[in-house]
């Protein structure tokens, strides 16, 4: 290579990244996902706090039995993530949200016509299988997809339809079982879900840039050579990983360790949010709170989506995690009405961007072309956590009365979240790119 081939080279390293001309869709499937999110989360996610305190006053049953049901639930979701992942990579996004919404639909229909504690195991059995096809891992798979550079802000506007949902579904959820009652509400909710999901996957939702000519951010090929994201470059996006070889890993038992006890207290408090303030503030509080929890939830990932792709993302988690532990020790020892909403919004501004990073920190170790294999893996174990922890504070509350002893316990389990999450690092491997 001559000197001036060198330095037009060297020019070429740093030459300004500029959008590609023309029209990038990857905003389009923030758009989709953002959407997707509200009816999945604020119906699928927040519903089943609004199901509680109703299911109890029809059938008498006690919170631990039926907290039962969303262990349950949230197993078969993460267990569904060993199939959902791999499909996701085969087929694409679109036939996993269409089939997933017909089923949340028709599990919706079916819960309306219960009248034992069995019935209601088995439907929520079925809508945890549907619930996973339209959720968190097949969106993020797609964001993940169409953006490396910009991918925390992506995820982050994304991700707001989480919260959305809950400022949105839950009151409206709400509305029609006081209004009308279970049996009339459910189907309703159920029609809602599939109005909105299909409409995306059929119309919007695309699994990546190439479909439609494009590469990652919009930017041409040339320019993606110099695209970073974390301490990884562009190539290391593209390796092919297995299940069994990120699992031999450190960075993957970080991630899982993390989120699992992080998220299990989150789920936990989410799950009896309403049914834990309303003794201290009223029914009509209470439910104002989980309004005030996804609006903060909003805030808090508006903000840090802004800023994120320029932070290491390992030690941006861990402080989440630590301010969500000190957040749940409030709500658990101090029942004065400010407190609560001032716990409840700090918890809120946590909330949503805790499981942003676990996507984000996912993408960044084990690279796009695996991220839905992958991350298959990580909501198995993740989700049991979320599983377990509705039916810990659900068994502890029957038995001494209280939340105290059950929030104590989840506000110690994210400070090892804390410690863990630091050895999440991108692994090395430089074999099988795709």
């Amino acid at each position: 290579m001559t000197e001036p081939d060198i330095k037009c080279a060297e020019s070429l390293r740093h030459v300004e990244i500029k959008p590609h001309p023309n029209i990038f869709h990857g905003w389009r499937m923030v758009l989709g996902g953002t959407l997707i999110f509200v009816v999945s989360s604020g119906i699928g996610y927040y519903g089943h706090g609004v199901l509680l305190d109703p299911l109890i006053a029809k059938f008498g049953w006690s919170k631990g039995a039926i907290s039962i049901s969303v262990t349950l639930y949230f197993i078969t979701a993460g267990l569904m993530g060993l199939i959902t992942g791999r499909q996701i990579e085969r087929y694409g996004p679109k036939p996993l949200l269409i089939i997933g919404s017909i089923v949340v639909g028709f599990a919706l229909i079916l819960m309306s016509r219960i009248s034992e504690i069995w019935e209601l195991y088995a439907v929520y059995l079925l809508m945890a299988a549907g619930w996973s096809c339209t959720s968190v891992m097949t969106v993020s798979s797609v964001i993940t997809n169409w953006f490396i550079r910009r991918r925390g802000m992506a995820m982050g506007y994304t991700m707001t339809g989480l919260s959305l949902g809950g400022i949105i579904i839950v009151p409206i959820s709400s509305y029609l079982i006081n209004s009308w009652n279970l049996e009339t509400a459910l189907p309703v909710l159920g029609v809602i879900y599939c109005t909105v999901v299909i409409p995306m996957a059929f119309f919007v939702m695309r699994h990546k840039p190439s479909d439609v000519g494009q590469e990652p951010d919009g930017l041409t090929a040339m320019e993606m050579r110099d695209i970073h994201i974390g301490s990884a470059g562009y190539s290391s996006q593209r390796i092919k990983w297995t299940r069994l070889e990120a699992m031999r890993t450190l960075s993957f038992w970080a991630i899982v360790t993390a989120f699992f006890f992080a998220l299990t207290g989150q789920n936990a408090y989410l799950m009896h949010q309403i049914s834990f303030l309303s003794k201290s503030m009223g029914i009509e509080k209470a439910a104002t709170a989980v309004s005030i929890t996804a609006g903060a939830s909003i805030i808090g990932r508006l903000m840090l989506s802004s800023v994120i792709d320029r932070f290491d993302k390992r030690y941006s988690a861990a402080i989440l995690f630590f301010i969500q532990s000190l957040a749940v020790l409030s709500l658990a020892y101090i029942d004065h009405v400010i407190i609560l909403y001032l716990g409840t919004f700090i918890f809120g501004l946590t909330m949503g961007n805790i499981l942003m990073m676990q996507s984000l920190i996912t993408g960044e170790c084990f690279g796009m072309v695996s991220f839905p294999t992958i991350s298959g893996a990580v909501t198995v174990f993740v989700a049991t956590g979320a599983a377990l922890g509705p039916s810990i504070a659900g068994f502890i509350f029957d038995y001494t009365g209280s939340y105290q002893i059950p929030f104590t316990i989840f506000a110690a389990m994210s400070m090892v979240s804390v410690i863990t999450i630091p050895f999440a690092r991108p692994p090395k491997k430089a074999v099988n790119i795709a």
